[in-house]
């Protein structure tokens, strides 16, 4: 074992892997890679995926599997691996033969192109350093060894040398591989030398019986069409192949709730879950899941992989219709668009495709997990995205401060709304007014709209929100139905809307319309809150009342506000407590 043979780190990176209490046996990759072994045209895999799902683990069973000077054979005969996956009768005694035949057989080569890289100034330096220790570990292997005698600053030219004097072949195993590039430390021209290093070390070299490179960021496509042509690729967006093995599918999480006893599946799977492979099946963050599971609380976990920064730069990068997609993203909508492989060469260059600049935006995003792709439509995969985009949105230098400041007020909207709290409802309402309504405005139907709207934006990621929506004997302002997975037990929300008249008129024309009909032969069957709001132009301030009843329309309770009380004890002087609708002149649409 050494420093690059056979690597000591990767060893007990498995070995620890082993002795955790949710580990997760995804072996079988082994029983997919034998069948490369040697095959010039198939034994280059690079496989990219987002931070903390899984690769840096691989990476180390790998090494562990296939080196000759780590004794492995107890351990791995006891996981999958050994039994073989095939369903074909056949082809499983292949496997298991092949599992037999390469475990412990060749040395690898690791290497983490990420390690301590920042310490040299030059690129040069940083192979040398690589090539030293290479050297180290072939003094232990092969003391008597003639490329000793031999060696030069030049780590390909000594691995043929040690292949044609052994007769040995390794497998070489690359992590981060993406790593100098992403992260600039070296100058532009480095980095070409960077690419045309790997290309002299994998490409058609005798001396590699399989390379398995992974990171973040994918080849693409010129890169792989030229340089670095040898490798066949699975990333993000297009992975058939191996994309059970990066991250916990659904089976592999029932499973380890099983362990935990605590949290359940439904726990994880909001917080956790959605990314979506080629065919739709759901993939759960691996790092979120194990730390959620040991610490037995559901929280984000995603943040403390460091990558927040980077999503606030991403979304601050000013592309046109970006802001507005990103705040239907965070409202739980998909959007449409067709992505291609985002790769390093996007990273090194401006695209001089201006048309194609949202493309490659989203499709970087999907490359490093922040949204996922399935069936042409991107989205945000679960809560725990959602609240890192929400995070990146509080920026004070940033003009995406005010959609911050919009969605977390109207959490709090939502929130003070389910609990009746209309004395902080009314509060909200008023500093909305000022947010929304400029001085001058006509105070019409469909800029009080806009109030509302402002105030219950977020609401939406919860909610299908109805507007103007035909309901029992009219059309009700607005109506908030729990999402399909929370029908049963949400509480339904229709709120109704005045100008200069009172709450309890607005409440009292709902029960005249009867807009809660057929809620419950909808499938719905959570409580019923039925909101009436007005306006005082007059005094420039809001009254909201509430009435609380449960499915049957069984009256639980009331709450109103004081301004609402006090509004509905003064005379009624000059007949204007009339509802304004939204067919007067021009009304102002939601503008955000």
């Amino acid at each position: 074992m050494g420093l690059v043979i056979d690597n000591i780190d990767m060893r007990e990176t498995f070995k620890g892997l082993l002795e955790e209490k949710y580990f997760i046996d995804k072996s079988n990759i082994i029983n997919d890679f034998n069948k490369l072994i040697n095959r010039n045209s198939e034994k280059y895999v690079c496989i990219t995926k987002p931070r903390r799902f899984g690769k840096t683990s691989i990476a180390a069973m790998l090494v562990m599997y296939y080196s000759k000077s780590i004794d492995s054979k107890e351990i791995f005969d006891k996981l999958k691996v050994s039994k073989g996956k095939s369903s074909d009768i056949k082809e499983k005694e292949n496997e298991i033969k092949q599992y037999k035949e390469y475990q412990g057989k060749y040395h690898t080569i690791y290497l983490d192109l990420s390690k301590n890289v920042f310490s040299f100034e030059t690129l040069d330096a940083f192979i040398s350093s690589i090539n030293m220790e290479l050297k180290t570990d072939i003094e232990e292997l092969y003391p008597n060894s003639k490329v000793l005698n031999a060696y030069k600053d030049n780590i390909v030219y000594n691995l043929k040398k040690l292949y044609l004097e052994t007769d040995k072949k390794f497998i070489l195993v690359i992590d981060e591989w993406d790593y100098i590039i992403t992260n600039k430390k070296f100058t532009d021209d480095e980095c070409d030398d960077y690419i045309e290093f790997l290309k002299y070390l994998i490409k058609d070299n005798s001396f590699l019986a399989f390379a398995y490179m992974t990171g973040i960021t994918p080849i693409a496509k010129k890169l792989s069409q030229s340089t670095l042509n040898c490798f066949r690729e699975y990333t993000m967006l297009n992975d058939k192949k191996y994309f059970e093995y990066f991250g916990f599918t659904e089976e592999e999480v029932n499973k380890l709730c099983s362990k935990n006893k605590k949290l359940t599946f439904k726990d994880l799977e909001s917080w956790y879950n959605g990314y979506k492979s080629y065919d739709g099946k759901k993939i759960f963050n691996t790092w979120s899941v194990i730390h959620a599971l040991n610490s037995n609380i559901i929280e984000n976990y995603w943040s403390q992989s460091g990558s927040f920064n980077e999503l606030k730069r991403m979304i601050n990068y000013d592309i046109v219709g970006v802001k507005e997609d990103i705040l239907e993203l965070i409202n739980g909508n998909e959007i449409e668009i067709q992505l291609e492989n985002y790769g390093v060469e996007d990273i090194r260059k401006v695209s001089e495709e201006e048309e194609h600049v949202k493309e490659i935006f989203y499709s970087k995003m999907v490359t490093f997990g922040y949204l996922t792709y399935y069936d042409g439509k991107i989205s945000i995969p679960n809560e725990e995205l959602k609240e890192e985009f929400i995070k990146a949105l509080n920026d004070k230098k940033s003009d995406m401060q005010y959609f911050y400041d919009m969605i977390k007020n109207s959490d709090e909207m939502l929130e003070v709304t389910l609990h009746k709290n209309v004395k902080r409802m009314c509060e909200i309402l008023d500093k909305s007014h000022m947010e929304k309504i400029s001085p001058g405005d006509r105070l019409d139907h469909g800029n009080l709209k806009r109030v509302i709207d402002y105030s219950y934006f977020n609401a939406r990621a919860k909610y299908d929100i109805k507007e103007e929506s035909p309901d029992g004997h009219g059309r009700a302002d607005v109506i908030f139905l729990p999402k399909e997975k929370n029908k049963v037990n949400e509480e339904i929300i229709i709120i109704e809307l005045k100008v200069n008249s009172t709450a309890k008129k607005a409440i009292n024309q709902i029960h005249q319309k009867k807009y809660y009909n057929n809620l419950k032969e909808k499938g719905y069957n959570g409580n019923v809150l039925l909101i009436g709001i007005n306006y005082d132009q007059k005094e420039g301030k809001y009254s909201c009342m509430i009435e609380e009843y449960d499915i049957n329309m069984k009256k639980l309770s009331t709450s109103e506000s004081e301004a609402e009380r006090k509004r509905r004890n003064e005379p009624e002087s000059d007949g204007i407590y009339k509802r304004l609708r939204s067919s007067v002149v021009n009304p102002k649409k939601i503008n955000l």
